[in-house]
């Protein structure tokens, strides 16, 4: 288990933007508790949601953050969220970090990114029934948490088609 006592704690409210887009990622983010979200905006405006981070989730721009190049994603608090709060410089000086703490976070980022791969498949080739499966499998906790158009959005529908789907699961459960 990472030592959490190693980063600085702090408490972030809904809605608080962690990382804005163009910005170099100069965190990484640990949720203690609560829910972030990355994003990216279309030209448009219209939110695209790349990954959720409930308790015990990692959350950054990998790229930003390793590379220090601006940031393509927004990290916004969804819940009042208590993180820890993991910079570059805990990375420059790795010695400060246990062997345990460090293969744990490097495992983390790891689920991100197999978390990410499956998420990209199944936006090019599931069904969207499929892909909100793919959602209650990898986020289980979220399922009752997210308002449905957090869902939705992360899932490429509508809300409205969303609940169609819920409804369809439910009474095929009958």
């Amino acid at each position: 288990m990472i030592n959490l006592n190693t980063f600085k704690t702090k408490i972030v409210q809904k809605g608080d933007i962690l990382l804005k887009q163009g910005e170099v990622a100069k965190y990484g983010f640990y949720v203690i508790s609560g829910c972030l979200k990355s994003y990216a905006l279309d030209h448009a405006g219209k939110e695209h949601i790349m990954q959720f981070a409930p308790e015990n989730w990692l959350i950054s721009d990998l790229d930003s953050f390793t590379n220090q190049v601006p940031s393509l994603v927004y990290i916004e608090a969804i819940e009042e969220s208590e993180i820890k709060i993991i910079s570059n410089e805990d990375f420059d000086d790795i010695t400060v970090l246990s062997k345990e703490a460090v293969i744990e976070i490097a495992n983390k980022y790891r689920n991100n990114l197999i978390a990410s791969n499956k998420r990209i498949i199944g936006l090019l080739s599931a069904t969207a029934e499929q892909r909100y499966f793919d959602f209650t499998e990898t986020y289980p906790t979220l399922v009752q948490r997210l308002p449905l158009k957090l869902i939705a959005s992360y899932i490429g529908v509508t809300p409205e088609y969303l609940s169609d789907i819920r409804r369809k699961i439910a009474k095929n459960k009958h």
